[in-house]
């Protein structure tokens, strides 16, 4: 269930109201709220998205075709379901064909994502990053040495998106922009339940799979994203160091619980209450993506917030309480180490030049 904080220092958001989390919260957010259309022009813009053959990536391809950009890369594991993907896409929108373009990615393979970087790096520009892929599942796997959401969704998504830093700052740099990325994260980051005696590395500790409990795992690795995300900020283009409007949004949002895939490893009577409750609750991968493409679009007073139901919130107290500042540094030291060692000088990156 959704719920709502106060404001984290440094970040350029205003304390909302809080709200406990309950069931009238998520009642309005999937059946009341009213989700417009976006609006704004990507006009020029190259945009990526990860996770783009399906879902909420495929749908928001389609309303940034639809809002004029100059190029969206299609990021897939799999090249054939992306070509099918463009192919829809482009029927839909009816854009030029010279638009879309399929580009292999797996973030759970790091050969794969330097190929990608490499490309990128190539594009004379770079102006919004739709960090979207990543996974749900309840059967145990281990991936960069520990639980396998925890590597997709968390690790696995900032090997990618810190390698992609440069080139928005490049971009910043050069054509006078505001480049954005945005992070698909989850509302129920604030219900994870965050394990007590963990040692000295979270991931590690999960390579043991009687410390994974698969229900929460989902969970955990959005709470663990967000700390990341926040520390992230911090970090890059801070807002208490603003110098001119050319800096580099970073922000993300919940999209709403919404009829993807990516449940899609349910079997037996948790399969049949899923498919029960989604299609009482669940909003369509389209809905959820217009929030998608909302926050890919927002100004630089979103930089390190959270949107959740279409505006801008604040976290939730254990996110921004002292104990909470201090779980989020332990987080990032051990994130940063695991990267690093994948991808030796990718910290680098992150540094305010």
């Amino acid at each position: 269930m959704p719920g709502v904080g106060y404001q984290v220092h440094g970040l350029a958001m205003t304390p909302n109201t809080a709200i406990m989390p309950s069931f009238g919260d998520f009642l309005y957010t999937q059946l009341i709220l009213r989700i417009p259309k976006p609006t704004a022009s990507f006009a020029s813009k190259t945009v990526i998205i990860t996770g783009a053959s399906s879902g909420l990536g495929k749908e928001a391809a389609k309303h940034i075709a639809r809002l004029g950009a100059s190029k969206i890369i299609l990021g897939c594991r799999s090249i054939s379901k992306g070509e099918k993907a463009k192919l829809e896409i482009e029927s839909t929108v009816r854009c030029s064909p010279n638009v879309l373009e399929v580009w292999q990615v797996d973030i759970e393979s790091p050969p794969s994502m330097t190929e990608f970087v490499a490309r990128v790096n190539q594009l004379p520009r770079l102006d919004v990053v739709i960090n979207n892929a990543g996974i749900q599942t309840i059967n145990y796997q281990v991936a960069y040495g520990t639980e396998r959401t925890l590597a997709v969704n968390v690790i696995g998504t900032f090997l990618l998106a810190l390698q992609l830093i440069p080139k928005l700052k490049e971009t910043a740099k050069v054509y006078k922009a505001t480049p954005r990325m945005t992070f698909v994260s989850s509302a129920l980051y604030d219900v994870a339940k965050y394990p007590d005696d963990h040692g000295d590395d979270i991931f590690t500790w999960f390579n043991d799979k009687s410390h994974a409990e698969m229900m929460n795992q989902y969970n955990l690795s959005k709470l663990l994203l967000t700390h990341a995300i926040i520390k992230l900020s911090s970090l890059v283009h801070p807002v208490s160091d603003d110098k001119s409007s050319n800096q580099i949004v970073i922000n993300s949002l919940d999209p709403c619980f919404c009829k993807t895939d990516l449940a899609s490893e349910l079997s037996g009577g948790l399969k049949v209450f899923f498919k029960v409750f989604e299609s009482l609750f669940a909003r369509s991968a389209d809905e959820g993506s217009r929030l998608v493409v909302q926050t890919a679009s927002a100004g630089r007073e979103s930089h390190g917030g959270y949107f959740r139901a279409a505006e801008l919130r604040g976290y939730i107290p254990s996110i921004t309480s002292v104990d909470g500042a201090r779980r989020r540094e332990y987080i990032w030291e051990v994130l940063s180490r695991k990267l690093e060692k994948l991808q030796p000088g990718i910290m680098a990156n992150v540094d305010n030049v």
